[in-house]
């Protein structure tokens, strides 16, 4: 298994391809771990500032809506939209990052096969079978593999953590719609 693995890396488009996608996969999990992790903590004060707001009639400390309430003369739904909207942005960021790794990386791999299928058929002698060149195109072949490895969970993490940003988005509406009720 050795001699193959270093006979498919001994081409440097390959090394660049799979090097590419395994920091992309590296940083897939750094921000998927990352953000899932602060996402959960921030939804958990969220939830409990929404349960102290229902009790009382002063706006939590603990909420990312309370700055805006002590800022602004008029308090309005306007006001809290724009607030949300800025948690909103906060909350989405390495998000994109987790979208384009879903979107590139099986690109990535396949222009890394399709080198490697380039280097196997113009390494091919006048007679040829299929035993000869099989071999090589099952090397190229890694690359998409790994590109469509990588996709997985970047596509999978985007949808979890956009989940998680639409729950932490709801309990700050429902923050809004509590204090402007009353």
């Amino acid at each position: 298994m050795l001699p193959e693995i270093s006979k498919f890396l001994a081409n440097p488009i390959n090394l660049v391809v799979l090097g590419w996608l395994g920091i992309y996969l590296f940083f897939v999990f750094f921000v998927f771990f990352y953000k899932y992790f602060s996402l959960s903590s921030w939804i958990k004060k969220e939830e409990r500032a929404l349960e102290l707001l229902l009790n009382s009639d002063m706006f939590p400390i603990e909420s990312s809506l309370k700055p805006c309430v002590e800022k602004s003369s008029t308090i309005n739904k306007f006001t809290f939209d724009a607030c949300i909207q800025a948690v909103k942005k906060k909350s989405t960021t390495g998000l994109t990052f987790l979208s384009i790794v879903a979107s590139t990386s099986p690109f990535i791999g396949l222009f890394g096969t399709v080198i490697g299928i380039l280097t196997a058929f113009s390494g091919m002698q006048s007679v040829t079978t299929i035993n000869m060149i099989a071999p090589a195109i099952a090397d190229a072949l890694i690359a998409t593999a790994v590109g469509i490895l990588t996709a997985v969970p970047a596509y999978s993490f985007h949808q979890i953590l956009s989940k998680k940003v639409e729950d932490l988005l709801s309990t700050l509406k429902m923050q809004r719609d509590v204090y402007l009720s009353r």
